[in-house]
């Protein structure tokens, strides 16, 4: 009998896959199973209090309510006949047009003020419509974009530790490499310095081309913003390198901790914690002049409906790039991953009613601040040591301590005893790429209140006992 652990070949002899189908059999990450054992099995205060409590989903239900609401209505409204029709598949001109509207209004303010108030030299907008494609969620929109812009068997380098499942984005369909880049620590980027001896590694040792760098800001699974100047630093190395710059901004209107410098106030540039700076931005106010036509071909923005809007099945993902063959490219392979022309339709009027997002996303970045307060707080009385997040929905905890050895085994036998004994499922830092074991991500968005101090009450006593 062959089950899902045989390898591809087992997989593929016994059920007539190609190396390609096998292939696609792998999961996705380490913890898969206790994911669906979680899903079976919730905590749930007064009903199953010995339930499972799972940190380990991307996923904000804190004010979800909101978003359903808003899009109940727009749902029903009469829905023209456009919308069970075939449409641009990369999205409907309305929609396309709103999200540029969205995406230069709240996660650039500052660029598109900036080209409001003075005439440009770059006669493009901010955000062109004709620039955007949207797709069935992010992880369509990376599979695609990297079926445009990169060879199976080439490297993608990512500042580590980072999302979990982008090994499995990158390599089930495209055959791309994930490359783990460390920083000088875990809320670090990765140095011009440190990225030029990675692309030197796979050249050397595995006779690769690297031919981008994937960049999440704000971070998963930190929870941090990463200093602008830093975003800017990798921005350049990537260009001044013919290297595809792809940065995944789904968090980005996901910050709740306020920066120093009031709405308007120019901040220092040392400030501490960082605001968040778009791409969008960066590459109208920090990229130097010789730098800005390669721009155009070489650096891509990731965004979706799924975090900042507490969406994740909603499956609304965007891409803009300025780079016309990928553009043609997104026309074809666009058409397997298309947004349903009801869903579209009914979130251009959401993203359209400017007043309901900025209420909606106040109130979302309010209900994040206070869970992440009551989680800093619990963990704290623990005595477990976490990095400060100000961003998403993620903390980023260190119990390397308990470890008997600083090994990945002995980081799997205690998350394990987490899974096992405490019913809590985190993720693995190993699955993150974290340069150290015994690190673990909590997100604190996907549970109510209850259910995570709960969490967190059961690791202080698993860790307690531990031996």
């Amino acid at each position: 009998m062959v089950s899902p652990d045989d390898d591809p070949a087992a997989l593929a002899a016994a059920f007539g896959l190609s190396a390609r189908g096998a292939n696609a059999t792998k999961p996705p990450f380490s913890y898969l199973h206790a994911f669906f054992a979680a899903m079976s099995d919730p905590f749930d205060a007064l009903a199953n209090p010995d339930g499972y409590v799972s940190f380990a989903v991307a996923q904000n239900v804190l004010t979800v309510d909101a978003v359903q609401t808003r899009l109940r209505d727009a749902l029903a409204a009469k829905q023209p006949p456009s919308t069970a029709a075939y449409d641009n598949m990369r999205g409907s001109a309305r929609l396309r047009a709103a999200l540029a509207s969205h995406l230069e209004r709240v996660l650039a303010p500052r660029a598109r003020s900036a080209a409001s108030a003075a005439s440009s030299s770059d006669p493009d907008p901010l955000v062109d419509p004709d620039h955007l494609c949207v797709s069935a969620g992010c992880g369509a929109v990376i599979d695609n974009l990297f079926l445009a812009i990169a060879a199976e068997g080439d490297a993608v380098l990512i500042p580590a530790p980072y999302y979990p499942a982008f090994d499995n984005d990158l390599r089930v369909r495209d055959g791309v490499v994930a490359v783990p880049v460390h920083g000088e620590s875990a809320a670090s980027l990765p140095t011009p310095a440190a990225l030029d001896a990675a692309v030197d590694a796979q050249r050397r040792d595995f006779g690769r081309d690297v031919r981008a760098v994937l960049l999440t800001n704000p971070s998963n699974p930190l929870g941090i913003v990463y200093p602008a100047r830093d975003v800017a630093a990798i921005l350049a190395w990537g260009l001044e390198r013919d290297v595809h710059v792809v940065v995944d901004e789904v968090y980005a209107s996901s910050t709740f901790a306020p920066s120093r410098g009031a709405e308007g106030e120019e901040e220092e540039e040392e400030e501490n914690p960082p605001r968040f700076v778009s791409a969008l931005e960066l590459d109208r106010s920090s990229l130097p002049e010789a730098l800005r036509a390669k721009a155009r071909t070489h650096l891509h923005l990731v965004y979706g409906l799924s975090k900042d809007f507490c969406a994740s099945g909603y499956r609304v993902g965007a891409l803009w790039t300025r780079n016309a063959g990928v553009l043609r490219a997104m026309d074809n392979v666009a058409y397997f991953c298309c947004v349903p022309g009801p869903m579209q339709l009914a979130i251009a009027e959401m993203l359209e009613d400017a007043s309901w997002v900025d209420a909606y996303l106040a109130r979302n970045a309010e209900n994040l601040r206070e869970q992440h307060a009551s989680l800093a707080s619990a963990l704290a009385a623990e005595g477990i040591a976490v990095t400060p997040a100000r961003a998403g929905m993620f903390v980023w905890i260190d119990l390397g301590g308990s470890l008997r050895e600083a090994t990945w085994e002995e980081e799997w036998r205690l998350w394990t005893a987490m899974f096992e004994r405490a019913k809590i499922v985190a993720t693995p830092g190993r699955d993150c790429k974290s340069a150290v074991p015994g690190c673990f991500r909590l997100c604190f968005a996907s549970v109510d209140r209850e259910a995570m101090l709960a969490g967190v009450k059961r690791l202080g006593e698993l860790l307690r006992a531990y031996e």
